[in-house]
């Protein structure tokens, strides 16, 4: 009797011709990832690019687009942290995990303070967002926009809380917004 109980799937659980037919589907269609990574990543930087070179204009009346780009860039490799965290942490830290594990755990957030499965799923995007990583990426902005001009850090780092923040601000709410929306 407990050997039939092991092949009981839990209701979480995929059948084995689902997870044969999801595999298949990714050896498909996964080239389509490797496309549009790219096509993201570069649209993100291009947005960070408009907003910090908005607030740029707004403040000087100059707009300098291929500097604030690459200052872009450059704070932008400060998400390869979090990545390579939570590739660690479930190699060998928590290594017994399923998929809502992987969704719902983003390294050094306010998303790990709080029990996850209990929220709403509208506060996650905040809650992530909300995390040591943004903050460095704020002060690298800052570093790259002091650096790209003659502002001070200080005035540099007042123009990214009112550009990037701004833009931000309004990123997560479109995001909440949207999971309201379509759950």
């Amino acid at each position: 009797m407990d050997t039939i109980r092991q092949f009981e799937l839990h209701p979480s659980q995929l059948s084995y011709e689902k997870v044969n037919s999801l595999i298949e589907q990714n050896k498909k269609w996964g080239w389509i990832g490797y496309v549009f990574t790219p096509i993201f990543y570069l649209i993100k930087l291009s947005l960070i690019t408009t907003c910090l070179g908005l607030g740029f204009f707004f403040s000087t009346n100059r707009f300098n687009f291929n500097a604030f780009f690459n200052v872009a860039v450059f704070a932008e490799l400060i998400f390869l942290f979090p990545i390579l965290i939570k590739l660690l942490w479930f190699l060998f830290v928590q290594t017994d995990y399923d998929l809502n594990d992987l969704t719902l755990f983003y390294p050094l957030s306010a998303l790990n303070l709080v029990d996850a499965e209990t929220l709403p799923r509208y506060w996650l995007a905040p809650l992530q967002t909300l995390n040591l990583f943004e903050i460095a990426y704020w002060f690298l902005l800052a570093y790259g926009v002091a650096d790209a001009t003659d502002f001070s850090f200080k005035r540099s780092f007042g123009l990214v809380m009112s550009s990037y923040g701004v833009g931000l601000v309004l990123w997560v709410v479109l995001v909440m917004f949207l999971t309201i929306t379509y759950s």
